[in-house]
């Protein structure tokens, strides 16, 4: 049994604007039953216009790892509670998600900001899991690989806030896991709000 998300904690959010770029900086703590508390902290850097064309640079570490990504990001749509956009990027290094494949994809992404603590985010993040695993598990794409597929792809829906993104890149593994096991329990017919309800995160 995959092992649950005990909480979220945003110990730490700043944003500061310098030479044009708006900048955020964030600390989040993740506690997951029976594992030490795991402190991850980031940068995000966004230049351009967020209503348009802009890029996003991310500096992440957790302690142990370090990673980055970069994304150039065209605004098509921009409505009052979501936005279609066009994102174009790579990540490096295991702590980012999208195993360091380039990304050429256009999303509907949330326009929450989650810049504080919002106990929404981990029901949001888990939603989308669950939409895109049961995808997935209908395609027949192996067990074995579809955590990693689901949180390259789940994680960017949250690329424009720090805090949003910081979080599923710190829990998408182990929350995917666990919707794997309900997956496994009850399949994909129950819907997905049932199985990240069964999974204790809404």
């Amino acid at each position: 049994m995959a092992k649950k998300i005990k909480s979220i904690k945003v110990l730490h959010f700043d944003e500061s604007t310098e030479k044009g770029e708006r900048i955020q900086q964030a600390s989040v703590l993740i506690e997951i039953e029976g594992e030490r508390p795991k402190l991850i902290q980031g940068t995000q850097v966004l230049k351009g216009d967020i209503n348009g064309k802009h890029t996003i640079s991310y500096t992440i570490f957790d302690g142990k790892t370090s990673g980055k990504a970069t994304y150039s990001i065209n605004t098509i749509e921009k409505k009052a509670d979501k936005a279609k956009i066009n994102i174009v990027g790579i990540s490096e290094g295991a702590i980012c998600c999208g195993q360091n494949k380039p990304v050429d994809t256009t999303i509907d992404i949330s326009n929450k900001t989650f810049s504080a603590n919002d106990p929404s985010i981990q029901c949001d993040i888990c939603q989308a899991i669950a939409d895109f695993a049961c995808d997935l598990v209908a395609d027949q794409i192996p067990e074995d690989e579809i955590c990693a597929e689901v949180c390259a792809s789940v994680c960017l829906e949250f690329v424009e806030t720090l805090v949003g993104y910081l979080i599923c890149v710190a829990i998408c593994a182990t929350a995917c896991s666990i919707i794997l096991d309900q997956i496994t329990e009850y399949g994909c017919k129950v819907g997905s709000q049932y199985l990240y309800q069964k999974a204790g995160y809404c």
